[in-house]
């Protein structure tokens, strides 16, 4: 119940535009890292100017324990929040009691009479109307960043002293707000910084109540420590010794010879320690080259203890090896979508200060000798885009009619034709005529020729022999392209007053999208919710609509015609949708790290890596051990230590100057891969003597590591290569005295 009211609540503040546009705390489509960027890139603003920033990090002593519910109470009427809405929560909040056990005695229950129950999905709602108007006693002495109970305060001028100034009068004026609220300042738990380019700052007088707030040189705010001169090395060293535990806690569970399969220790790790390295880090950078060195030192160690590999074993093999891009990759890569989230609301505070902070940064000497910030990569990578982003003044969710949202609309996704049947035209034609007779039928497609191409969506009406054609920009996904093709269809049934019609889609995807819940759904497409909207709109008119999935490409002729038409829509559609969505953009993004990660692969492994290089010389869609659960970790050690060149052969072990010469110990010749696997007459049976005669000949080691990255390949002239790994195995014993 608490739920429902949360969500009716919350679509009517945002959709209002009620609370304030400097509150980040518990908003859809807003969080931390709002509040981090901006902070961030002010200060970045400032440096540039050689200007100061003065921040004060204040702490709300038990915020929503504090909160006075009559209080609430006349703030929500205030806001014009419906009358029943406010007497559900208040009856929800005062009529509460409390039962505390001591000594295993029931002591007698109290009412509680003020503050907001911890732990209900309500109370952050609450406390943000509670305090929706708190930054207007601070906006005109200073700039205010919230996040629920944490704020931030700072101000930014050349002179010290000013900004000391302001900050103790927004201080003051801050303070008479919360006592007229029930609430109070931890003044223990607040912090000043001083963001400055100088190397002798002077001290800061900030008070509250005569109180003194301590000055400090850096503050951990919102879970990312900034320091004074933004140089990020604080932070980074405590993300080093948080990512140090969860190495521990890899080689607990893994070693050379034994241990947990690669695939699980990649989800572990991809949890503990890379999740440390994601957070907040793509805003501080630039930032010290020597802090950032040793993440990458975090990395290669945990690749290493992932695959068995040894500790020489080049670094940019590894990473493709567990398909672990390379740090900087993904911090460009965090930032993009970081960016594409940003991007779709207007009045973003964000893109203001990014604009201007782009103009300078050419003509500053500040950044003549440094990197530019990553958001600034993305923000001119998106602004310069070959099509525009839409926009919207609102999260789209809160731009779409409440009942829309909640409308169940008819879809069918068994409509009796399956993938494989024989006859599926025929098949699909009879249901028609024996269940739905009288109905119109609206066929729809999208498609997408190439990555680089547009996407072509189309509607056929059989009906009018109508067809309607759009072009799509290049970064239109294809899901995109579906629902564009399903609105458009619905948009002309409810023009055209259409009743009893039936539209056929072969994207299940698109269809089940439509299905979900928004307010449950993580990221709600903007063309889903417009179909919501239409599909409301004509059950609102009686006008009867149902959506029906059919599988592709299965001879329906219908959707033959509309799977024809889209395609000739990529070139010579309507261009309608000039527009990129920032969904797209953002699912993009990580296509773009791939292909530069791809690129700076094949340079690298000129140099280093040569070998694995010969026998991977591009990025793999998925790490060759995730389809071999059943395998040990030995032998998946001694594949990949294989693949990368680096096994303790005679050959490698002089090289390294291990051993003083490289002869097999059987002393005939060198003791090579291609020897040991093949030649060596200590081996009791022979490696083609194992291997299928299905195998061409002649065949040699480079060749069986590549087939191993395709596990699970057929074709007319080879079985699975499944059977090279089990080969692997038999020898594995063999190899011990060598590899280990």
């Amino acid at each position: 119940m608490e739920l429902l009211v949360k969500n009716r609540l919350e679509w009517l503040l945002e959709n209002r535009n009620i609370l304030s546009n400097t509150q980040f705390g518990f908003r859809r489509g807003k969080g931390c890292l709002d509040s981090l960027s901006i902070l961030t890139s002010e200060i970045r603003i400032a440096f540039t100017k050689n200007e100061n920033v003065l921040g004060v990090f204040l702490d709300i002593s038990s915020a929503y324990d504090s909160v006075s519910l009559p209080l609430l109470r006349q703030k929500m009427l205030q806001l014009s929040i419906p009358e029943r809405l406010i007497n559900f929560i208040c009856s929800l909040l005062m009529s509460r009691s409390i039962s505390v056990r001591h000594c295993n005695t029931l002591l007698p229950s109290r009412s509680v009479w003020k503050g907001l129950p911890q732990g209900s999905v309500l109370s952050p709602l609450l406390y943000n109307i509670y305090t929706f108007d708190l930054d207007c006693s601070v906006n005109q002495f200073c700039k205010i960043l919230q996040y629920a109970d944490d704020i931030a305060l700072y101000s930014t001028s050349p002179s010290i002293n000013v900004a000391t100034i302001c900050i103790n009068t927004a201080l003051h004026h801050l303070n008479e707000y919360l006592l007229s609220h029930n609430l109070s300042l931890s003044i223990t738990k607040c912090s000043a910084v001083l963001f400055s380019r100088k190397r002798n700052v002077p001290s800061v007088a900030v008070r509250v109540n005569n109180t003194p707030i301590n000055r400090y040189d850096s503050v951990k705010f919102l879970g990312v420590t900034l320091d004074s001169k933004l140089s990020g090395r604080q932070h980074l060293e405590h993300v080093i010794k948080k990512c140090e535990k969860g190495v521990n806690i890899l080689r607990a569970l893994t070693g050379v010879r034994w241990g947990s399969h690669p695939a699980t220790l990649k989800l572990l790790y991809d949890a503990v320690i890379r999740s440390h390295f994601d957070y907040g880090g793509f805003l501080l950078d630039p930032c010290k080259k020597i802090a950032l060195s040793k993440l990458d030192k975090i990395q290669s160690r945990c690749l290493r203890l992932i695959t068995g590999a040894m500790r020489c074993s080049p670094v940019n093999a590894l990473q493709v090896e567990c398909l672990d891009p390379p740090l900087y990759l993904r911090r460009q890569f965090l930032s993009d979508r970081f960016f594409c989230g940003v991007v779709q609301i207007k009045s973003h505070p964000l893109l203001r200060l990014l604009k201007t902070l782009s103009q300078t940064i050419p003509t500053a000497n500040y950044w003549s000798h440094k990197d530019p910030p990553l958001l600034i990569n993305s923000f001119n990578k998106y602004t310069s885009h070959s099509s525009p982003i839409e926009q919207s003044v609102l999260f789209p969710i809160y731009e779409t009619q409440f009942d829309a949202l909640i409308f169940c609309p008819r879809i069918i996704l068994n409509f009796g034709v399956d993938k494989d049947s024989p006859g599926a035209n025929l098949k699909f034609n009879s249901i028609l005529e024996s269940d739905w007779p009288q109905w119109n039928t609206i066929y729809t497609d999208a498609s997408k020729s190439s990555p680089d191409s547009s996407v072509g969506s189309a509607v056929w009406i059989p009906k009018f022999k109508i067809i309607l054609s759009f072009k799509c920009p290049p970064s239109t996904s294809i899901f995109t392209g579906e629902a564009i093709a399903l609105l458009e269809a619905i948009s002309f049934v409810e023009s055209h007053k259409l009743n009893q019609t039936l539209i056929f889609s072969d994207s299940l995807s698109c269809l089940t999208d439509i299905l979900k819940t928004p307010f449950r759904a993580r990221d709600n497409s903007s063309v889903t919710l417009k179909i919501k909207q239409l599909l409301y709109k004509c059950h609102c008119s009686d006008i009867e609509v149902i959506l029906a999935w059919i599988p592709s490409h299965t001879g329906i002729s219908g959707n033959e015609t509309v799977d024809s038409c889209a395609k000739v829509a990529v070139h010579s559609g309507c261009d309608t949708y000039k527009f990129s969505l920032p969904r797209d953009l953002r699912i993009s993004a990580k296509s773009s790290m791939l292909f530069n990660w791809n690129n700076t692969w094949q340079r690298s492994n000129q140099s280093k890596g040569k070998y694995y290089g010969s026998i991977q010389p591009s990025l793999p869609s998925k790490p060759w051990y995730l389809k071999h659960g059943q395998i040990s970790k030995s032998t998946i050690s001694v594949i990949c230590r294989l693949r990368l060149g680096f096994i303790a052969t005679p050959v490698f072990l002089a090289k390294i100057r291990i051993r003083n010469h490289s002869l097999c110990e059987c002393g005939l010749e060198e003791g090579s891969l291609e020897h040991i696997f093949f030649n060596c007459p200590k081996l009791k049976v022979h490696l083609y003597d194992l291997l299928p005669t299905n195998i061409p000949r002649p065949i040699n080691i480079p060749f069986l590591l590549t087939m191993v990255h395709t596990p699970l390949s057929r074709n007319r002239h080879h079985q699975p290569v499944i059977c090279q790994i089990d080969l692997y195995s038999v020898y594995l014993s063999v190899l011990c005295y060598l590899i280990f």
